[in-house]
């Protein structure tokens, strides 16, 4: 006969298990016995963290770099560059390929220090957790072999978006082929257009139509 606190100890634990069961869509089929039910569960508590909320890596770059060196290796993979965003010590791509569609986040902790999270989804919507492991694992390589082209050579092809109404100010974001933009206001031959956190850029209007948004 089990003792009362061992009981509560299994059907805490039980109640977990369940829990997870119900989180993780990727877990195997549970087997009937009760003491095999653990061996079902495939992933630890910190991969079911990382697989519901987005896999976060941090690299010891400044996030221009790894920014740079995640469009040069997305692009190498065969990815369409739609958006690229890098301003207020962040950063984020979006890019697809057949379907798949990935998207990247940064945020700048330290000069030299840059929390990136990516997420990978094919068109059934699941993640494609080890292509995200890929990804960081030829980012790292990039920029340990200091193999990055220039940025002229990796956003070539790309319409920039300025800070101001002024060719000549800084760049704060790159839109691709066939991407969507959000026009906020038109001033003159400038639309200004919605980016990240609820911030805003301009872009030259010729660039913007009704088909592709950036048909010249």
């Amino acid at each position: 006969m089990i003792s009362e606190a061992p009981r509560r100890i299994l059907t805490l634990l039980w109640r977990k298990s369940m829990t997870l069961a119900a989180a993780a869509p990727a877990l195997m089929l549970l087997s009937a016995a009760g003491c095999e039910f653990f061996a079902a569960v495939p992933f630890t508590i910190y991969e079911i963290k990382t697989y519901l909320v987005g896999k976060e890596e941090s690299f010891s770059y400044p996030l221009n770099q790894v920014l740079d060196a995640t469009v040069y290796n997305l692009d190498r993979m065969g990815f369409d560059i739609e958006r690229v965003e890098r301003f207020n010590q962040m950063g984020l791509i979006y890019a697809v390929w057949k379907g798949t569609s990935v998207s990247l986040s940064m945020e700048t902790i330290t000069p030299n220090l840059t929390k990136v999270v990516c997420v990978f989804k094919r068109p059934d919507t699941m993640r494609e957790y080890s292509s995200e492991k890929d990804l960081y694992n030829n980012i790292r390589d990039t920029m340990k072999l200091a193999k990055i082209p220039d940025r002229k050579t990796i956003f070539k092809g790309m319409v920039t978006v300025h800070l101001s109404m002024n060719s000549d100010s800084p760049v704060i974001a790159y839109l691709g082929r066939g991407a969507k933009a959000e026009i906020v206001s038109r001033k003159g031959e400038w639309a200004e257009i919605a980016l990240m956190d609820n911030c805003t850029g301009y872009i030259a209007f010729r660039y913007l139509g009704r088909g592709d948004p950036l048909e010249r």
